[in-house]
């Protein structure tokens, strides 16, 4: 006895509808050629030219437009990119199904019938990103929605390319670098509170040509239990995939990528294999793992005065809440009492004796030091002063290097 798919007969009816809908349009028979007339490409090297000069802000005018639908865009995108989706979800459903299920023909058919419907709509939201400026599309795989886009984009004089191999070959190209590549890394260690991201913030806006790898700037996590706190009081957009934290680092790296494609040394910050929910890529793991570590020092007081900036911002109830939803987890390791104890250290708005025993009794205990001995020392009691000394250092290192 056989059994059929649980899903096979929903899409079956569902097709069914569709087709009702399709085969009365009596549309013609039209061929990838038809569509595409004009082959004006990017190749993936180009892009990555064009790429490092976005990500240095160095624009041009370019627009940079994901044709793919709003889910896709949703799930991964590249940098720099909108979404101007040439079919919609539901569209692209469809098309999908009669593609799969029906007659591949006909679902070319289709699509074409749906994009060319909504051509000078489209037009003119292109015209209004674009302003006057070129135009670099992708799809999928660089075939053809992009294809298509980018011809008829041309035909109504805007200058456009599309990216060849599209969203899967930039991704290719990410994983070579961050999954087989070599990385050199000098990251900074320390004890929680020690200003690891302060620091390289500091250096990455004082000293610009500096390289540095922000780790949990990418993810958008601060690699502890109060994890997100300190990225959502900045503001700053969280990495929503696995696929978003390569990109920015990918991006981050491509910033100081030298004329001849090599990168330089990195300064990091010292993590574990995993921030929040991404885990490093291996290239970075292997880098870190050689623990070529600048020791960052900090006295007690200033660690507990960075952190309430960084945990609770001005304070108010938001802030609180998001602190005290992280003190929860904790409740395994310390206990309810402790956490108990914080609460009302909290709800009473003192900050800092929370942060003195969950620092000193937790964070201080459970923290590994790096086994190797640090390459330099640095007190970070004084960001300034500490960025210059660890902007110095990394001069002579990779001067004499």
């Amino acid at each position: 006895m056989t059994h059929s798919d649980p899903d096979e007969h929903p899409q079956k009816e569902e097709l069914e509808g569709i087709l009702k809908q399709v085969l009365p349009l009596d549309l013609p028979h039209v061929h990838f050629k038809d569509i595409v007339k004009i082959e004006r490409m990017m190749p993936q090297d180009d892009f990555t030219e064009t790429l490092t000069e976005l990500a240095h802000g160095k624009t041009d005018g370019i627009t940079l437009i994901d044709v793919r639908s709003e889910a896709e865009f949703e799930k991964e995108r590249l940098p720099f990119s909108v979404n101007l989706p040439i079919l919609t979800n539901e569209e692209r459903h469809k098309v999908g199904l009669i593609y799969k299920r029906h007659d591949k023909d006909l679902a070319l058919s289709y699509a074409w019938y749906l994009a060319k419907g909504k051509e000078e709509a489209y037009l003119e939201k292109v015209r209004e990103l674009a302003k006057g400026g070129p135009v670099i599309l992708y799809c999928w795989r660089g075939g053809g929605r992009s294809g298509y886009t980018t011809s008829m984009l041309n035909e109504n004089g805007i200058d456009a390319v599309r990216l060849t191999g599209g969203q899967k070959a930039f991704r290719k190209k990410v994983q070579t670098l961050l999954y087989e590549g070599e990385l050199t890394l000098y990251p900074l260690s320390g004890q929680t509170g020690c200003g690891k991201s302060e620091l390289l913030e500091y250096i990455q806006a004082h000293y610009p040509k500096t390289p540095v790898l922000h780790l949990e700037a990418a993810a958008g996590h601060a690699a502890s239990v109060f994890g997100e706190i300190r990225f959502n009081l900045m503001g700053e957009s969280l990495a929503k995939s696995q696929r978003d934290f390569e990109t920015n680092l990918y991006v981050n790296l491509l910033q100081f990528r030298n004329t001849d494609g090599s990168l330089p040394p990195f300064l990091t910050e010292m993590e574990s294999k995993k921030i929040g929910q991404f885990n490093l890529p291996p290239a970075i793991c292997k880098a870190l793992s050689l623990e070529t570590h600048i020791g960052l020092t900090c006295p007690l007081e200033s660690r507990l005065d960075r952190l309430k900036r960084e945990y609770f911002g001005s304070g108010g109830k938001e802030a609180e809440t998001m602190v005290k939803e992280a003190i929860r987890f904790l409740t395994r390791r310390v206990g309810h009492k402790a956490v108990e104890r914080w609460y009302e250290a909290i709800d009473a708005g003192d900050y800092l004796t929370f942060l003195r025993e969950v620092m000193v009794d937790y964070y201080d205990v459970v923290y590994k030091e790096v086994d190797k001995k640090p390459l330099v020392v640095v007190d970070n009691a004084d960001v300034s002063q500490a960025a210059k000394n660890v902007v110095e250092w990394y001069a002579n290192q990779t001067h004499s290097a």
